[in-house]
């Protein structure tokens, strides 16, 4: 029987999700995917039909496969088309942990480094979630201090799951001949333990497919290893490409993460 949300509290609206009370189970939630697209901190705002469906089926596809790897999460099931069941938060981390492997994006600029350099080990910064000024970044020296003087672990055990995700994603992509360039991940707090939550769709990550079926991917600059051009995220729909372009773009990406299953 389909779920009527109508009948159900809502308890927060984001941009592209809506979470709802589960009556039945109050340590559960119902994380409901909307066709919203958004960026630029919300300022550019689209309506993609059936994006909904397309990121439901990458977000449980991915998430699965990281409850199999062994990742605290908060993925329980999908119980309809659209819609997740999650763990109920004790509180959210207000923090977007992003990790990169190859340098794209922002870091381009405000890092003075050139696109496709690649990071071993990789980068892991902490970005404080608030659209209005524009997610700083926090300084890793006070993240550090905040660590070692004030015991802070959240941010130790944030970094370490990111490295986790981001290390299991990368192998999996590659087996396609997709680089996961880089990615930013939420968290909060689950019975007292840091737990990866929110989304991972293709407003999560970059995706660059490789150039050629066997790139040299262990070079200081990867750029020419890759096809950057080719891309499947939503740096498209930043760039201005075509919702229709956007919107197939997804549909490749939740393809590939439907075979995640039949991965080791």
């Amino acid at each position: 029987m389909a779920i009527d949300f109508n009948a159900l509290r809502k308890l927060n609206e984001g941009k592209t999700k809506i979470i709802y009370a589960n009556p039945d189970d109050l340590k559960s939630v119902y994380m409901l995917f909307k066709d919203d697209i958004t960026a630029g901190d919300g300022v550019k705002h689209d309506i993609i039909q059936g994006k909904a469906f397309v990121d439901w089926q990458t977000n449980r596809d991915i998430f699965e496969y990281l409850n199999r790897k062994g990742v605290c999460t908060h993925y329980i099931s999908a119980p309809q088309e659209r819609v997740c069941l999650v763990k109920k938060l004790d509180r959210k981390i207000d923090i977007e942990v992003v990790t990169r492997r190859v340098a794209a994006g922002s870091i381009l600029k405000w890092g003075d480094m050139p696109e496709g350099k690649r990071f071993d080990p990789l980068v892991t910064q902490y970005h404080y979630k608030d659209d209005p000024l524009h997610d700083p970044m926090l300084d890793q020296s006070y993240v550090n201090f905040m660590v070692n003087n004030k015991g802070a672990t959240e941010y130790s055990e944030m970094r370490k799951i990111n490295d986790q995700v981001f290390e299991i994603l990368e192998e999996a992509f590659a087996n396609f001949q997709i680089q996961l360039i880089d990615f930013k991940l939420e968290y909060g707090i689950i019975d007292g333990k840091v737990t990866l939550i929110d989304e991972i769709t293709g407003g999560s990550f970059r995706l660059w497919p490789y150039a050629n079926e066997e790139p040299k991917l262990n070079q200081e600059n990867v750029l020419s290893e890759l096809n950057p051009a080719g891309r499947l995220d939503k740096d498209n729909y930043r760039m201005g490409e075509d919702l229709d372009m956007v919107q197939s773009k997804f549909a490749v990406i939740a393809e590939i993460t439907g075979k995640f299953k039949d991965l080791p």
